[in-house]
């Protein structure tokens, strides 16, 4: 599944990308552009531990980029991470492994209904 960004028109500067579904298929420039990192919230229901690995580049390689930022959510936990007064970014390019390794590309194994989800909060 991809990621849904939604921005909130001229009503806020934030905005929120959803994915229902990470795989370690990276999704490039998440935002259109720059912006500020306030949060990360990780929903796992698989078996094992899985790595948000996010990188402030319009584009990155699972498995060869170097992320910038690499978030641990374990097996069967929800993990919320707020950064406060944000961290900000020219582009943000993300994607999700099994090991926090940089060389690892092995997508998050996920079987019958679980999943992994992602939220992230930018302004």
């Amino acid at each position: 599944m991809a990621f849904v960004t939604t921005k909130f028109d001229d009503a806020s500067e934030y905005k929120i990308a959803y994915n229902s579904q990470i795989t370690n298929d990276v999704t490039s420039n998440l935002t259109g552009g720059p912006g500020v990192l306030y949060s990360v919230k990780i929903e796992n229901t698989n078996n094992a531990a899985v790595y948000l690995k996010m990188a402030n580049a319009y584009t990155a390689t699972s498995g060869t980029t170097a992320p910038d930022w690499i978030f641990e959510c374990a097996a069967s936990s929800t993990y919320f991470f707020e950064i406060p007064g944000g961290v900000e970014f020219n582009a943000l390019s993300c994607w999700a492994t099994e090991a926090a390794a940089i060389n690892n590309d092995v997508t998050p194994s996920v079987s019958g209904n679980e999943y992994v989800r992602v939220t992230i909060v930018t302004g």
